[in-house]
């Protein structure tokens, strides 16, 4: 009569002969402890520790058939899990917070006329303040996009607060003529 919970070593040997149901009673009966202790190095990653938790499992099904020394399995597992996880930390950060990205990512609406339009729209001032001369354009970029002031302005561009005034007042109206 065959045995209904095999240990760990009768596990081993089914697997090395072939057996695919041993390797799912292996992954059944350690697969939470091992996610566990996954999550334990890796500082609570869940989802860091399943990925870990997977791949120990596909390499440990090929190094347990190709090779057919004795083992103690949990303790071997758990040395797989725990190298699998150091590699993880090795690695440098994928992540990416998205929240940070909003601005690139948001859909700026589904309407594409809406989109040619802007798009349109910000050709015209990027050409517009490429045709202004070099401290206009200068001048209003630092003031408009920087949020400098008009005495550091000036201060770059070696003229007083009113010199930039002046500056930025003639940029705004050449790229309103030629708008």
């Amino acid at each position: 009569m065959p045995h209904t919970n095999p240990t760990d070593a009768g596990l081993v040997t089914a697997l090395r002969a072939g057996s695919d149901s041993a390797f799912d009673a292996i992954v059944h009966r350690h697969e939470a402890a091992l996610t566990a202790y996954a999550r334990h190095i890796l500082g609570g990653a869940h989802h860091d520790a399943e990925e870990c938790v997977q791949d120990a499992f596909v390499r440990s099904l090929r190094a347990l058939r190709a090779d057919d020394r004795p083992l103690a399995l949990k303790a071997w597992l758990h040395t797989v899990v725990r190298n699998r996880c150091l590699d993880q930390l090795r690695r440098p950060a994928r992540t990416v917070n998205l929240a940070d990205l909003e601005p690139v990512l948001a859909d700026r609406g589904a309407d594409p006329h809406e989109q040619l339009e802007q798009h349109e729209a910000l050709r015209a001032v990027v050409g517009g303040l490429r045709r202004l001369p070099a401290r206009q354009r200068r001048a209003l970029v630092m003031l408009e996009l920087e949020g400098a002031s008009h005495e550091a302005i000036g201060r770059e561009l070696g003229v007083s607060g009113g010199g930039s005034k002046a500056l930025v007042c003639r940029a705004r109206g050449a790229l309103a003529a030629a708008a």
